[in-house]
């Protein structure tokens, strides 16, 4: 059986609106005027002090030159209230359960810190089945450091590895790692599907677990 290494944001959840308004309320207590889901979504990928970082350079740049003050305040801002507005995509928890029972280690492998995303995969109920957790604290690294997939899939039985994620950093961490990645399409990818070289890709939760048998029939043949 295989250990699936899921990233959060875009992939098991849309949380779009929770960082959203996590974003504008730190922009309303600077004096600036607030932005679009689709401009925040532009900045995420690269872990949370970089999305402050270039929140705050689209709007005037950084106070004094350094975001230290802001990127603690958003993080604080985001990790009082992580679960408004943040859900499960459609099929999220089916396919979970269905990928367990068949046997396979579920882990999941973020940028977004740990504290907030342990809080959307327990409130959600997704964790379990998920049981590995890798977040933006846990190491001193983030993605694409394949250092994080390992980390995470250290955590669970042993079997081949896949990256399932929905963004050019997800696919960098698999490439780095040297394992298949699965691309989830209806997530924050900002670059074309056909240039992240996925493994399979997919709309629909429902098909995951095809898909993962799929491609360990073929890795046996």
């Amino acid at each position: 059986m295989a250990r699936l290494i899921f990233d959060l944001d875009g992939t098991l959840v849309h949380s779009a609106p929770t960082m959203t308004a996590a974003a504008n309320t730190l922009l309303a207590e600077l004096g600036r005027p607030p932005l679009t889901e689709s401009r925040v979504l532009a900045f995420v990928g690269q872990g949370m002090r970089r999305l402050v970082e270039r929140m705050l350079d689209a709007t005037g740049g950084a106070p004094g030159g350094d975001a230290t003050l802001q990127f603690q305040r958003y993080r604080a801002i985001y990790s009082a209230d992580p679960l408004t507005g943040t859900v499960p995509y459609p099929g999220v928890r089916t396919a979970l359960a269905r990928l367990a029972a068949a046997g396979h280690g579920l882990a999941v492998c973020t940028q977004k810190a740990d504290a907030p995303s342990l809080a959307i995969l327990r409130g959600l109920a997704l964790m379990p089945p998920v049981s590995g957790f890798t977040g933006g604290d846990s190491l001193d690294v983030l993605k694409p450091d394949p250092a994080m997939l390992r980390h995470a899939a250290d955590q669970l039985p042993p079997g081949p590895v896949m990256m399932i994620g929905d963004s050019e950093t997800d696919a960098a961490t698999a490439a780095a790692a040297g394992v298949p990645f699965l691309l989830h399409l209806n997530g924050y990818n900002h670059r074309a599907p056909e240039t992240l070289g996925a493994a399979a890709t997919f709309a629909a939760f429902a098909d995951l677990p095809d898909l993962v048998a799929a491609l360990l029939a073929a890795g046996t043949r």
